[in-house]
């Protein structure tokens, strides 16, 4: 029995040893729950009486914070509770905070327009290929690319075989009809004296040599050479040749050639005033008629093209005004009238062509930039217009804020017409008089949306 009482005691002396070596951990772990505990109760923040009137200050800076929140009510339609809603703000102090812009709405006119993007070419009829009239070699280049140059000036000159021929036709046949309408006088001053039938036939070799001399004169004439037969008369026949080689030439050539210019050259004139674009074909290369020796186009007068949907082209017309901007060019504005509405409807991008000219003096725009136009359809002389930047949207319907005092505001959804840049016509919904937000109605709008769907 002994050895059973001693293994007892010693089990009890055993436990009774763990606990004492175990109350200092268990008083530690109960000072941390302690600790925890009270962090719990006071949110971890240390009350002394000290701080009673800082505690007393959050509190009622709290409250204020409350009291400054925007507030709604839901308009009375049921079914559209944004309809006519209002939005009131606690003070005149929320309101500056925000930043709000006002407008109070006054007739003005309104210009009714269509907007549409637009690009500039050349004037067809200011642009072209300039070619040699005649086959032959480029025998002198006068202006290169980026020239200008003004109407009638020479660009060029063109050794072709079929103009010397052409003059030598021309002058032969000028120098024979003198000499046939001489021997027609004398046999007529002899009538008397000579058959008739002499005379006759004296009259048809006149004739024959005037028609083959008016055939030359047109064939020069269709070169691009200006004739005149009393510049030849009274002329000897080595005269008469040597001003028919010099006809066209500039006068520089005529005196570096020394009387021994070639009859052959063809001058290549501008046909109008405007700067060489491209020279394509250089001294000692072949042309024909064909082929576009230079090309030459007129800066000054351009042309811009609008592309209009079929609905809005019905609404222009020839006359009426227009305003462009171009894409890469800072405060230049063109303007000007429509000059031709096209009669068809283009099949692949299924608009209509609408064409305006104006003038480019100062040469700022060049063809093929693109821009933004409008063209004037109409003018109404007392409307309520307001600015793109007062409208908001709500499921694609739009509204303004109109301000009913100092710190209420309602919801007004209006019907929109034409459009004029960041203007828009206002057809119903608002009237004279209503102060409108016009910058910050974005804000308003999302402190409504929070409130009326919360």
């Amino acid at each position: 029995m002994e050895p059973k009482l001693t293994l007892k005691k010693n089990r009890i002396r055993q436990v009774f040893q763990f606990a004492l070596e175990s109350i200092p951990t268990l008083f530690i772990l109960a000072i941390l729950l302690g600790i925890g505990f009270w962090g719990t109760r006071t949110e971890w923040t240390f009350k002394y009486s000290f701080s009673n009137n800082e505690e007393a200050k959050k509190q009622e800076s709290q409250k204020a914070n409350k009291a400054s929140l925007w507030k709604s009510e839901p308009g009375p339609e049921k079914n559209n509770p944004f309809e006519k809603a209002l939005i009131l703000a606690p003070n005149n102090d929320a309101v500056n905070l925000a930043e709000l812009q006002f407008q109070t709405l006054t007739e003005q006119p309104f210009i009714k327009s269509i907007s549409s993007t637009g690009y500039i070419e050349f004037d067809n009829s200011r642009k072209g290929n300039i070619s040699s009239k005649a086959p032959g070699v480029v025998a002198k280049i006068f202006k290169k690319q980026g020239d200008k140059v003004l109407k009638g000036q020479t660009i060029a000159l063109i050794d072709s075989t079929d103009v010397g021929k052409a003059k030598t036709d021309f002058v032969q046949s000028l120098v024979l009809k003198d000499n046939r309408q001489k021997s027609l006088e004398r046999g007529q001053l002899a009538a008397s004296v000579i058959p008739e039938r002499q005379i006759r036939e004296l009259e048809m070799a006149f004739r024959e040599i005037e028609i083959k001399n008016l055939a030359d004169r047109q064939t020069l004439v269709n070169f691009g050479f200006t004739i005149s037969e009393d510049a030849y008369k009274n002329l000897s026949d080595k005269e008469i040749f040597k001003k028919i080689c010099e006809i066209g030439i500039p006068e520089e050539i005529i005196l570096e050639s020394k009387n021994t210019l070639s009859a052959n050259l063809l001058p290549i004139k501008a046909p109008f005033d405007g700067q060489i674009i491209a020279i394509l074909k250089g001294v000692g290369e072949s042309v024909s008629s064909s082929d576009a020796q230079c090309v030459l186009a007129d800066p000054s007068n351009l042309i811009l093209m609008f592309n209009l949907p079929l609905e809005s082209v019905q609404l222009v017309k020839v006359g009426q005004e227009f305003k462009f901007k171009a894409d890469l060019v800072d405060d230049q504005f063109v303007s000007g009238k429509i000059d031709w509405v096209s009669p068809e409807l283009d099949d692949k991008t299924h608009t209509v062509k609408v064409k305006a000219s104006f003038a480019n003096k100062d040469g700022k725009l060049r063809p093929n930039t693109f821009g933004k136009g409008e063209i004037i359809i109409g003018k109404q002389e007392k409307a309520i217009v307001i600015t793109d930047s007062s409208l908001q949207y709500i499921d694609n319907k739009a509204f303004v804020f109109i301000r009913l005092n100092a710190t209420t505001f309602q919801i007004k959804f209006v019907e929109l017409g034409n459009r004029n840049g960041e203007k828009i016509l206002v057809i119903k919904g608002l009237q004279l008089g209503d102060t409108i937000i016009t910058i910050g109605s974005h804000l308003l709008r999302a402190e409504l949306l929070s409130k009326l769907e919360m």
